[in-house]
Formats: structure tokens, sequence, C-alpha cells
């Protein structure tokens, strides 16, 4: 007899938003407070970026862990990528000592590590990052509500065992902000977002791969994901989309997503398939369909993340045959919306990453 395939879903039921005491309609700043012990058998980071007008984009990342090392002590860490107009970088993190539990507090975000900080104050995200060379401050205004597909958890086994969940407190923000290199200040406006993940056993045992992105496009906000789980899991493909306007979302019902994957590639730096063309279709009704589609043209960052983990972990992974990859992609990200027969297509810039746990080849994603 063939392997039992075991269930990964996107919990929506009535039950789960009552299990989770969360509101099906109303995401609260609580949850975007702390929601694991950050201790062995657990993760949990708080992740913003930030689009400027001059051209620089700024991610920063604030965990309970030493990134993604699940099984491994507490051990608070934050960092920031910083890219340049011209498309140089500057990078600086900071780790507290194994075994520190984050000064963070559950009832609201209110994170802290070092001399770095992300606090939500009266409606609004104040993020400072302070290391080395760097002072990094920004205050970050939503323009959306906060936001989730569904109950933001995705629950995997039979007995929903295990979870990967993710809350979306800005969709979209605007931001305001000073970057302090060296002897060099400069002022920064431009946009935003901010989410929040945690779960209780690695990523790589749940999901095979995906692709996150966001974009802002004619005044719409875009949030779409292709979620492929684990062999385990039978690749189920997961898909989130969100599309929203003038501070309204217009369509989260991920049921009705449609992916499509084109010109495909081997990446030169990680070695694993890269789609260059992702399309994301969301039909609203018989007449108005949603069309999003995100074309790589250059590469941020493409790394791997055995970096990330002790040396001995790392080798462990490579015997097994783990091989995390990370990377992180600016492109053109083009909307088409069709109404009644009407058709109009906007363009912008985007940012999207694709996560890659899982083993290239075996790969298979259910249409």
């Amino acid at each position: 007899m063939g392997k039992t395939i075991k269930s990964a879903r996107l919990a929506n039921s009535d039950s789960d938003y009552n299990k989770l005491n969360i509101s099906p309609k109303q995401p609260r700043p609580r949850e975007d407070g702390m929601r694991t012990n950050g201790r062995e058998g657990s993760y949990e980071w708080w992740y913003t970026d930030a689009e400027f007008e001059d051209g620089t984009t700024i991610v920063t990342i604030f965990y309970t862990k030493n990134y993604f090392d699940v099984p491994g002590p507490a051990q608070p860490t934050v960092d920031i990528d910083i890219t340049h107009p011209d498309g140089t970088k500057t990078l600086q993190s900071f780790q507290q000592s194994k075994g520190a539990d984050i000064n963070a507090k559950k009832d609201i975000c209110d994170v802290n590590i070092g001399n770095s900080y992300l606090k939500y104050i009266d409606g609004q995200y104040i993020l400072h990052f302070e290391q080395g060379n760097v002072i990094y401050h920004a205050a970050m205004t939503s323009k959306l509500p906060m936001w989730r597909p569904d109950t933001g958890h995705w629950f995997y086994g039979d007995q929903d065992e295990h979870f990967f969940a993710w809350f979306v407190a800005q969709p979209s923000s605007a931001i305001e902000a000073s970057l302090t290199i060296g002897d060099t200040t400069t002022q920064l406006k431009g946009t935003g977002y901010h989410d929040h993940n945690w779960g209780n056993i690695g990523m790589d045992k749940l999901m095979n791969h995906w692709y996150w992105g966001r974009a802002k496009v004619a005044g719409f906000d875009i949030i779409a994901c292709d979620i492929i789980a684990e062999k385990k899991y039978h690749y189920k493909r997961l898909p989130v989309f969100m599309i929203a306007k003038d501070g309204e979302i217009l369509t989260d019902d991920q049921s009705l997503t449609q992916i499509t994957r084109e010109d495909t590639i081997e990446h030169p730096t990680t070695k694993k398939f890269m789609d260059n063309h992702l399309i994301y279709k969301q039909p609203i009704s018989k007449t108005e369909t949603y069309t999003v589609e995100f074309i790589r043209k250059r590469d941020i960052v493409s790394v791997s993340l055995l970096g990330k983990v002790a040396r001995f972990k790392a080798t462990v992974a490579k015997l097994i045959g783990l091989s995390p990859t990370y990377t992180r992609i600016l492109g053109e990200v083009r909307l088409t919306h069709e109404k009644d027969g009407v058709k109009e297509v906007y363009k912008h810039e985007g940012l999207w990453e694709q996560m890659f746990f899982g083993n290239n080849k075996n790969s298979i994603i259910n249409e």
C-alpha cells in the first residue's frame, strides 16, 4: 500500500476561528504581539520592507531565534538589508546571546533587540534599527486595514498538529524615514509593508517552496502567494491573493485564485528552478476578472540559507539533501482589470521573493 497523503489546509471554519480566538473580519493589533515562547520548537519573526522614492529599498527583520533554527535555543536577532539606488548594498545585524529571551509584548507589537525596536503606537508602526554605522528610523502609517488570509493559519497533519501562521499588520503603508550611514544622513519617503510569521515546526518540513509578492500598481495594493506544500502533503498548492484600492479590500478569496507559471529557468546561483513569469488570475464574477503578472527583471539578493545556521547543522542538512535558498526579486508587476469586455492594463515595479526549501528535481505542482 502507498503512503497516506496527509492533510494541508488554510483554516477557515467557524470552529477554527473560535479555537484561535480571532474574528473572521476584524483582525486586531493584539494578533501582531508575540505568539510563541521564542524557545526550542518554535520560530517567529516580524518583517518590514520599504521602497523609497529615490530608489532605495530597505528590509528589516526581527527574529526570536537564530534566523530559522527552529530546534535551537532562543537567540534574538535583528538585521537590515539596504539596497541603494545604484544597486550597491549595506548589510548590518545584531544578535543577543544564546538562551536570551526576546523582549517583546504579547498583547501588541512591541519588539526590542539591542538598540533596535518595532512598536505599534496609536495606529502607527515605529521602526528603529541601530547597529554599527547604520541608524534607520521610520514612521509607518497604515493605508489599509490589518489583514490575514482567512484565519492566517495553515494546519498540516490529520490532527492539525503542525502549523504556519501569517498576519499582515500593514498590507500597505506610507513611510517617512531617516537613514544614517556613517556621517551621511538621508531623509526618505516611500511606501512599505509589515507582516508577522510564526509556527511550531521547521518550514522545510511543511513547504517545498513558495513565491510571495506584493505590489502597488495604479492605486491598487496587491499581495499574491503561491505556496507549495512538501511531498508528504502531495505538493498541495495553497494560494493567497488579495487586491485592494482606496483603503478597501476588493477580493481575497483564495479558493478562486488560478496560478500559471511561465519562462522557467535554472537559477544560476541557487540551482533551483526560477519562474520568471508568474500569473495570478482572480475571477470576481462571470464578467469581471483581475489578472496580476510578476515579471522578473533582476535579483536584489540570492543566497543559500545554510549559512544562517550553525556549521554542524548545515553539514547535516547537506548530507540529507537539504539546500534551502532564498531569492528576493525586483521586476515589473502588470495588473489587468477586465469588466464587461473592457480591459485596462497598468504596470509598476514590484518586489517579490522565492523561498525554496525542498528538492528542486522532485517538486510537483498540482494545477
